[in-house]
């Protein structure tokens, strides 16, 4: 393994949590010998989020440097509740020696000193933000306590993404998303639409759906997509 491949390895996950948790749900299923980009779950995710997923599981010591499955990973799949919360607990303290280990304590602590920790693991600029996000989201879901000085961190999506539709029903051509989304899906050209009413001409503009999108932007594609479809039927 060459000097870039190494410090790749020893970045935080900055990968989105919830597409951490999604690929552990699939998992329940039966969980494979090895890790790779073959196995199903993969099949719906870009090439980068598959990278950023690789290392997060690596990094977190759920499967080997070559792929293959440890038993962290099997430990926190098959669990539920409280016991999921305390392998996840296990698996934190574990992979987060710079914030366990060096006297930080997280129900007290502030922000600015939680970036120095993970800037002094290597982690620069909006991926450092990222880093950050993946933790305080796996802290919360391993029951840890955290200080009310950190930034909140937006979950999934809730009835607040609604409100903002309903504020705006023309949909937008560029999906936002509080993590990251997959590398811009190369739209096809517009296919040209009969009449040249304003309705036709938002149309040609919407993006074209994309199978790599996570779950939630799938979602909000769908929901805008039936806005407009009312809004032409009007």
């Amino acid at each position: 393994m060459n000097e870039k491949e190494t410090a790749k390895k020893m970045l935080p996950p900055y990968v989105p949590y919830r597409t951490l948790l999604n690929f552990l749900d699939n998992l329940k299923q039966g969980i494979p010998q090895r890790i790779d980009r073959s196995i199903i779950p993969f099949k719906s995710m870009s090439g980068t989020l598959q990278g950023q997923l690789m290392l997060a599981l690596e990094y977190l010591n759920l499967i080997a440097d070559n792929g293959d499955t440890l038993t962290g990973l099997s430990n926190l799949v098959h669990s539920e509740g409280t016991q999921r919360e305390q392998a996840l607990k296990d698996i934190l303290i574990a992979a987060y020696p710079f914030l366990f280990e060096d006297e930080l304590e997280l129900d007290r602590a502030t922000q600015r000193q939680l970036d120095e920790l993970f800037a002094q693991a290597g982690a620069t600029g909006d991926t450092l933000r990222k880093c950050v996000v993946f933790f305080l989201n796996a802290a919360k879901g391993a029951g840890l306590k955290l200080s009310p000085h950190f930034k909140k961190v937006r979950g999934p999506r809730t009835g607040a993404a609604k409100s903002r539709r309903k504020e705006s029903p023309i949909p937008k051509t560029k999906i936002s998303s509080s993590e990251e989304l997959p590398p811009p899906h190369k739209e096809q050209p517009s296919q040209q639409l009969e009449g040249d009413s304003w309705e036709n001409r938002l149309l040609s503009k919407f993006p074209t759906f994309d199978p790599a999108w996570p779950d939630e932007v799938k979602s909000k594609w769908f929901d805008d997509f039936k806005e407009l479809m009312a809004l032409k039927k009007n």
